[in-house]
């Protein structure tokens, strides 16, 4: 694989990923049922923000790290990996489904046995399960490194697949993997009541999640998609 250094990429990917998040969500709100779990979960994100003490600076410092961590993947990672180079729509679609499903194996793998395992990381961990009742604030409540460590993996899997590969990811295929990547990390953490057709599979991720929320001591550690624990026997 040729390394070409190519900013111009990286800065449509960054801008277009950012875009098509707000327009999203804006199309998205809508629809009555979406603007409802909207409002519910406004309120109590605010309610928690005022009343926990420790809400405000555990988010601040979370997304500092964040951005931190995102500026080195776009400035440093991204401009390596992407191009404006036609594909087919099958290797979109292909690199796509390996990028997330190759990340939410090690993800689930971090999750269950680092995070959740025993010593200084199950304490950075724990920071974010004082959240039992997740609502679409707590997708931001984390220990700095386990901020870090979430991004950095998705940086690791994404430019190790392109240099297996021997080939840059065109830019439409890193836009569509960066939204999926972030916004399921949001929607696994919004409180839903969408027991209805079309929405029940929505519900049943998120409600999946707040299981894990409980406590230490459940499974469901997949973020992307919950197959692993499936597989794996920690679907809980």
């Amino acid at each position: 694989m040729e390394l070409v250094y190519n900013w111009q990429a990286s800065a449509v990917v960054l801008v277009v990923s950012i875009l098509a998040v707000a327009v999203g969500k804006f199309l998205l709100l809508k629809i009555p049922a979406f603007a409802q779990t909207k409002a519910y979960n406004h309120d109590e994100n605010r309610s928690k923000y005022k009343t926990k003490r420790n809400y405000p600076d555990r988010i601040k410092s979370s997304q500092k790290v964040a951005l931190i961590t995102n500026l080195v993947f776009f400035i440093g990672v991204v401009p390596f990996i992407a191009t404006f180079k036609p594909q087919p729509l099958w290797q979109a679609l292909l690199d796509i489904f390996l990028i997330l499903m190759v990340y939410d194996f090690f993800y689930y793998l971090m999750h269950r046995f680092l995070f959740h395992g025993k010593g200084y990381f199950r304490q950075v961990h724990a920071v974010h399960h004082q959240a039992r009742s997740p609502t679409s604030l707590d997708s931001l409540l984390l220990h700095p490194m386990e901020a870090f460590l979430g991004i950095a993996l998705f940086m690791v899997v994404t430019a190790t697949i392109a240099l297996l590969k021997g080939e840059a990811f065109h830019v439409a295929t890193l836009i569509s993997t960066v939204v999926i990547y972030t916004q399921i990390n949001t929607i696994n953490h919004v409180h839903t009541e969408l027991d209805r057709f079309p929405y029940k599979t929505l519900n049943w991720i998120t409600h999946k999640h707040a299981v894990h929320h409980i406590d230490m001591h459940k499974g469901n550690y997949a973020t992307i998609t919950l197959l692993f624990d499936k597989l794996f026997g920690t679907l809980d």
